[in-house]
């Protein structure tokens, strides 16, 4: 996190050419037949390993450069950020994961925003949006369950163009939200 007195806006806008990359992303038609809802995911990597996360889970891919640290919560707290003046809270989405990913807020990383089923947003922080995939669930293999109550899980693993992919479930963080924490 940044300085911890320091609170600016972090909606700067996207520069050009990032702006045209991902209004084409999106604009791509998927087949029909694999752009169910259930089967359109985001890829993120976190810590250099890659995910893919439900489209329908995200409310929406962020750009956040700086927040406050509130360093008496949880260690899975990383902070405040301002979203277009809507203050979220962001967890760290390593240690979620249960890896170290050291994340540092920044101009080139993205913020996945979720809402709850309260309708409350929080931030989930990661290296990079690699792409928005048709993936068939079906093809990964199940992993073993995550601890009880963990907020994330993994739940399979495969092969997605020649890497490791692991298929995430937010499920529980949506139900519970940051009231979890």
């Amino acid at each position: 996190m940044s300085d911890p007195a320091a609170i600016t806006p972090s909606a700067a806008p996207l520069p050009a050419a990032e702006l045209e990359h991902w209004t084409g992303r999106y604009a791509q038609a998927l087949d029909p037949v694999e752009s169910s809802t259930d089967r359109v995911f985001v890829i993120v990597r976190v810590a250099g390993e890659r995910f893919a996360l439900p489209m329908q889970a995200l409310d929406e891919v962020a750009s956040v450069t700086t927040g406050i640290a509130l360093p008496h919560v949880s260690a899975l707290v990383l902070g405040l950020a301002n979203v277009r003046g809507e203050l979220l809270p962001l967890l760290d989405t390593g240690a979620l994961l249960g890896i170290s990913a050291g994340y540092r807020l920044g101009p080139a990383n993205r913020t996945l925003v979720v809402r709850d089923r309260r309708g409350r947003r929080t931030g989930l922080p990661v290296d990079a949006v690699e792409s928005v995939e048709a993936l068939d669930p079906e093809s990964f293999q199940p992993q073993a369950a995550a601890a009880a109550g963990a907020p994330i899980r993994r739940v399979g693993v495969g092969e997605h163009k020649g890497r490791s992919l692991t298929l995430l479930d937010v499920g529980p963080l949506l139900a519970a939200g940051f009231s979890h924490f």
